[in-house]
């Protein structure tokens, strides 16, 4: 079935259940970039395959079938030609859970776990939170891209203290997508120091102007047995709000370990309805997919040199992927990340996510989430550019 999907259009959000346009976050006048979900329709398939499923009339527990694991497994072969073996897939209620257990089998309290920052903040907390010491790899930024410190990667991964290395690619919030040359070296690194590797792909499906991006476990046979990779279609389908995301491994002994820690967290139930909406994306997303990465490609070829040509003080890294900027604001002088924040709030009328929040070298930066109507994100820059002219004059 072919649709065509109004994207300018988007859907009505804002007096809704969206966190995205919670009011005690984000009063009528301010316009939301912040949390990484798409102010877009979901595709028809999950709406056809949700009221389906309504229809049935009873809602218990449902007994589980490979059904879902199939469809992960077919997305990731037509999508990223990679082949998954469906008996070693498994159901997450998001990514964050699958990376905890993760975390928890394969290193003990006290043991490090290695960050390449600024990363998405969750990652920071599910480190601390359970008994883990974070050392940070710190991605360096040379000329307005950002760049793996190999030689710091090289001498953090010997520390025999180091159990855990988490890459997440697409890069969340600078938009890089590692290429199987840099994924490579990480990953030859980590098998050397006998460093696991958990991967958070979930960003794969939203890659701009036809950069590859390579799955780690496509890379080889070693890289595939020495790691587990994180999925949810919560990014590309706007389906966030059903908490269903998906790991995999491709070593039977890595899977039984990672199911012995999600039995432990009590993390086997599945959701009805969050388990029809990710078949629905996975088994027949493809055109909606196609279609929303046209739209946000064009979106950013089109704002990225606007704010580099017109908003005073402001660079934005230009993103492989994901559908967020990353905003260097350093040059608009404020002494504080508070400062900076308060300004796009109460200057700009805009709500951002505080690049702080990402990690202390995220200090002076800003993310902007541009998956909304093209005219909304030209209305929000706009209001960040007539607040910038004001403070340079």
């Amino acid at each position: 079935m072919s649709y065509a999907y109004n994207f300018d259009e988007g859907v009505r959000r804002r007096g809704t259940d969206a966190k995205k346009y919670d009011p005690s976050l984000c009063p009528d006048d301010v316009l939301p970039f912040w949390i990484a979900d798409t102010d877009f329709q979901s595709p028809i398939e999950v709406t056809e395959a949700l009221r389906e499923r309504v229809e049935v009339l009873h809602y218990g527990y449902p007994y589980i079938d490979d059904a879902f694991e199939k469809s992960v497994a077919r997305w990731y072969k037509v999508r990223h030609n990679t082949d998954l073996d469906p008996s070693l897939i498994d159901f997450s209620p998001c990514v964050i859970p699958a990376m905890i257990w993760f975390a928890k089998e394969f290193s003990s309290e006290g043991d490090k776990v290695v960050l390449q920052s600024p990363v998405y903040p969750p990652f920071h907390a599910l480190v601390k939170n359970n008994g883990r010491q974070i050392v940070y790899n710190q991605l360096k930024l040379e000329d307005g891209r950002y760049e793996i410190d190999f030689e710091d990667l090289e001498r953090k991964l010997e520390d025999p203290a180091v159990k855990i290395l988490f890459i997440c690619n697409p890069q969340n919030p600078t938009g890089r997508i590692f290429t199987r040359e840099e994924l490579t070296r990480m990953g030859e690194m980590c098998i050397a120091n006998n460093v696991m590797i958990g991967v958070d792909e979930i960003h794969a499906d939203i890659c701009f102007d036809k950069v590859p991006f390579i799955p780690f476990c496509s890379i080889s046979d070693d890289f595939s047995h020495h790691s587990v990779t994180f999925i949810n279609p919560a990014k590309t389908f706007n389906v966030a709000g059903f908490r269903t995301a998906a790991w995999f491994t491709h070593d039977k002994g890595i899977y039984r370990r990672m199911m012995n820690q999600q039995s432990y967290a009590k993390g086997m139930g599945r959701s009805i309805f969050g388990t029809v909406a990710a078949q629905a994306c996975y088994n027949h997303g493809d055109e909606y997919a196609d279609q929303v990465l046209a739209y946000l490609n064009e979106t950013k070829n089109e704002i990225v040199p606007y704010i580099n040509e017109s908003i005073p003080g402001i660079t934005a890294i230009e993103p492989e992927a994901c559908f967020m900027t990353w905003l260097d604001c350093r040059e608009l002088g404020f002494e504080t990340q508070q400062e900076l924040g308060d300004f796009m709030f109460k200057e700009a009328r805009v709500l951002l996510n505080d690049g702080a929040s990402f990690g202390d070298d995220g200090k002076g930066f800003m993310r902007f989430n541009f998956a909304a109507p093209r005219h909304v994100v030209r209305e929000g820059l706009e209001r960040i550019r007539t607040a910038a002219e004001g403070r340079a004059s």
